[in-house]
């Protein structure tokens, strides 16, 4: 105990200067040491009182030290509940001291996602803590601490949700707090910044937003755009004219520079976040609010205006130009009819009688790219301010008409077939202004929903112009016989390139924007293989159990199943249904449109239905009633809301016990002797899953064909599926989401020990067996890649699954397992691991070993 302290304190000064060069050869040293373990352990004497408070921060710093520089570190401390016990008991006391040597292990641990989310399953004692630990009584390093650990929890969209859930109020009022504390002096500066980089929580949609207005989060900005801000300072009676002024002046200024971007930032989240009746006005901020959207305007009008001149060296100004640019895209494109009318005036006002020029020389500039044959960018940043230049600019009616006028959309469209050929080669759209930690750089295990502006945001931009373009043509006032002839020209072209980005693994912002742009072509929705799947189902009469006889003679033939989830409001009441042979018969009313009908249910199936323009009424009509909100939003033409996510068909609600009485057939695995099984839906304790034929029949050949033989098996409400419970429970997983669930991922896997492994990796091996035998080659193709992946972080597991898979004759399975253990295949000659195997599969090895090293392997 003596010795641990100052060995302690020794190690942390060696390990903080540790070059990266020498940090493997470091980790190895800790790793055969056992050194995180032992620390660990030596943190739990704190608790039966056998060390000081300063014993405790000394470990507690070595500890974070380890896991910010080597990710491995963090599992054997997350996965202590004797640890986070001890943790949660000290962030409790109210010693200083202790509750910040707990806040950056917290901090330290939530760099992992698994460790984040751990935090956050009992995590309401560590945020408040965290909370109060951002209070102004605290000390700055404490406060910084608070803010960091927020910022992590909150790095993914799910996680950071969580955290809203639990604290959301407390959270955003600290942060607007410190924000608008006043000008800080530059030893605090460190504090702002991370109150800044929390308040980036805005990209995310949740109820924090309201909090973040109610804290006149305006004000707070302002104090980081205005030097000695005082919100009394604000003219109400200025003109728009007065107040450009005005921010011609503060912008000079150049106040807080290197805050420019976050203050953008953050507006413009807040602004496309927006619910559509948001008024600034019964809030109090509009003066404020009005003032930053000027402020944000002018810079993006000065950052279109210097074209070439745009520096990218210049990190704080490039980031400044495009994080206002992006700012006012937001603004002009904002659910709020108050945010998105106000910032077209000021914009269109600030660029006056220059507009036509500015427009003209974007224009140029991008007709350049697809046409110069290179296929990268010349300039990035410029190339986005451009693109965001032309969709805010083509919201505002007479300069849509100009770019038409000027080729504006068939130059849009050859950018995007241009950025489709060459997306690999383009960089990432943004310039980063907010350099990573080293820490943050060493994130692990985190799977984070993208951002819309984060993945393809070039594309995005881009189709966001396209999109206003269309639009202008189509509208009333521009329906002149040119646009018609433009449209009826590039209409081919234009639906090509769009259902490719629709249908393709672009971003959801491009891909929603597509949608958006294809609904003017009577194109609405998305297709996805499981949408796809189930539209065979409806055009397939035998698979149905309800038929809708129409008033005209004519009828549909449906799945209860499907239109109990997609569609309720289709499903009668049992007592007024008229059943025909074992198909139910519903007769619907002489005032329902059969065609407007029928486009419902092709969407209901598939997700995407093609309506001529004769039929559209009806259907928003029929949508509205049947509450398809999805088909609504696109029959009217709503925009995407920034941030959306695809819409997807959510068959697993046919699982859920509301629905259960659809189901028609029961899944029962090889493994029926399991300890504990309890079914959510019926009383039965062997391990089963209650599916629908017709959802298994659409996903697979053999088991449409089985359930139609007319043989035993058609009937049985049972079927035996020769694969282990855990192989089952992915298997219907794939029915139902056209997604086979991956293995544990990450530290997780890492730390499994090999059976674990062996048997997570078995189950994809059973259900690559079943695919060759019920005919499933898209399912077959995802089991092999997880297999695949699997053996190339675990090596280890490759003569097992040679064996596994040879053992089902797979031999395709057999070779690859045998290349991934080509590199190791001294090391298991050696250990004696091959001398179990048949002498065919240890040659098949040996060979695919010799070709490993011939290739420099």
């Amino acid at each position: 105990m003596e010795a641990s302290f100052p060995c302690a304190v020794a190690l942390n000064a060696v390990l903080v200067n540790v070059r990266e060069t020498k940090e493997k050869e470091v980790w190895r040293v800790l790793e055969e040491g056992r050194t995180v373990v032992s620390v660990v352990g030596n943190l739990h004497n704190f608790s039966e009182g056998k060390v000081s408070v300063e014993w405790f921060q000394e470990m507690a710093s070595l500890l974070s030290t380890v896991m910010l520089k080597w990710p491995q570190s963090r599992y054997c401390v997350w996965n202590s509940p004797d640890l986070m016990g001890l943790l949660e008991s000290v962030s409790q006391k109210p010693d200083m001291g202790l509750r910040f040597a707990a806040l950056k292990l917290y901090s330290s641990v939530a760099l992992c996602g698994h460790g984040a989310n751990e935090l956050l399953d009992n995590g309401k004692p560590m945020l408040d803590m965290m909370i109060s630990c951002m209070d102004e009584s605290s000390p700055q390093n404490a406060r910084i601490e608070g803010f960091k650990l927020a910022q992590r929890l909150a790095t993914g969209n799910r996680e950071c949700l969580k955290m809203i859930n639990i604290c959301s109020e407390p959270l955003v009022k600290a942060t607007v707090w410190t924000i608008s504390s006043g000008k800080l002096e530059n030893d605090r500066m460190a504090l702002l910044v991370e109150a800044c980089k929390l308040a980036l929580i805005t990209r995310w949609e949740g109820k924090h937003h309201t909090y973040f207005w109610k804290h006149r989060i305006s004000e707070a900005l302002l104090s980081l755009v205005v030097e000695s801000f005082c919100s009394e300072s604000l003219d109400c009676n200025a003109s728009l004219e007065e107040e450009i002024s005005v921010a011609e002046k503060v912008l000079n200024a150049n106040f807080l520079p290197s805050l420019r971007s976050y203050v953008w930032d953050i507006i413009g989240f807040l602004a496309a976040h927006c619910e559509e009746e948001f008024d600034s006005t019964s809030r109090g901020d509009e003066l404020g609010l009005n003032f930053l959207v000027t402020c944000a305007c002018l810079t993006f009008a000065r950052s279109v205006q210097k074209g070439y001149q745009i520096c990218q060296n210049d990190i704080i100004s490039a980031s400044q130009s495009e994080s206002a640019s992006r700012a006012v895209l937001m603004m002009i494109y904002s659910p709020s009819k108050y945010i998105s009318s106000r910032a077209r005036v000021t914009l269109s006002f600030i660029i006056g009688e220059d507009g036509e020029q500015n427009l003209y020389s974007l224009v140029n500039f991008l007709s350049y790219i697809p046409s110069s044959g290179g296929y990268v960018l010349p300039n990035i940043l410029q190339t986005t301010v451009c693109l965001v230049g032309l969709a805010c600019y083509s919201s505002i009616s007479q300069y849509a008409s100009f770019t038409l006028r000027n080729q504006g959309l068939e130059i849009l469209l050859s950018f995007c077939s241009w950025y489709q050929r060459n997306r690999e080669n383009i960089g990432a759209s943004s310039f980063a202004p907010y350099p990573q930690s080293s820490a943050e750089k060493r994130m692990c295990c985190w799977e984070c929903t993208e951002d819309w502006d984060n993945k393809d945001a070039i594309l995005l931009y881009a189709l966001l112009a396209l999109a206003e373009l269309v639009n202008h043509s189509f509208s009333e006032q521009s329906r002149t016989e040119e646009f018609s002839i433009k449209r009826e020209s590039v209409k081919d072209r234009l639906c090509t390139t769009l259902e490719e980005i629709r249908d393709g693994s672009y971003g959801s912002g491009p891909r929603w924007y597509a949608a958006y742009i294809l609904s003017y072509l009577g194109y609405y929705g998305f297709q996805d293989k499981l949408g796809k799947r189930l539209m065979r189902a409806y055009e397939d009469e035998e698979c149905s159990d309800m038929r809708l006889l129409f008033a005209n003679g004519n009828n549909a033939s449906v799945n209860k199943v499907i239109l109990a989830v997609r569609c309720p409001t289709l499903l009668p009441p049992e007592e007024g249904a008229h059943r025909g042979g074992s198909v139910q018969e519903i007769r619907m009313s002489a005032n329902v449109d059969t065609l407007a009908l029928v486009k419902l249910l092709e969407f209901a199936y598939s997700g995407y239905v093609e309506v001529e323009s004769t039929t559209l009424k009806k259907l928003k009509t029929l949508a509205k009633h049947c509450k398809s909100k999805v088909l609504l939003q696109m029959l009217c033409r709503g925009r995407p809301k920034w941030g959306s996510s695809i819409p997807r068909i959510d068959l697993p609600l046919a699982l859920t016990p509301k629905l259960i009485h659809f189901s028609d057939v029961i899944l029962v695995p090889k493994e029926t002797n399991m300890a504990s099984f309890n079914c959510r839906l019926c009383s039965s304790t062997s391990p089963h899953a209650h599916c629908h034929r017709v959802i298994l029949s659409s996903g697979c050949e053999y088991l449409r064909a089985l359930f139609r033989s007319g043989m035993q098996e058609s009937n049985l409400d049972r079927l035996n599926v020769p694969v282990s419970w855990l192989g089952l429970t992915k298997l219907v997983n794939w029915f139902y989401c056209d997604e086979l669930p991956k293995p544990p991922s990450g530290c997780r896997w890492s730390n499994m020990d090999t059976d674990a492994k062996l048997q997570e990796l078995q189950a994809y091996v059973e259900i690559y067996s079943l695919t060759e035998w019920w005919i499933m080659e898209d399912l077959q193709n995802d089991c092999a890649k997880v297999i695949l992946s699997c053996l190339e972080s675990a090596r280890e597991l490759s003569i097992k699954t040679i064996e596994l898979a040879a053992s089902f004759s797979m031999w395709k399975l057999v070779e690859a397992a045998a290349e991934h253990a080509a590199p190791i295949y001294h090391q298991l000659r050696d250990s004696g691991e091959l001398d179990e195997l048949d002498d065919e599969l240890v040659n098949l090895i040996r060979t695919a070993a010799v070709q490993f090293s011939q290739q420099g392997g």
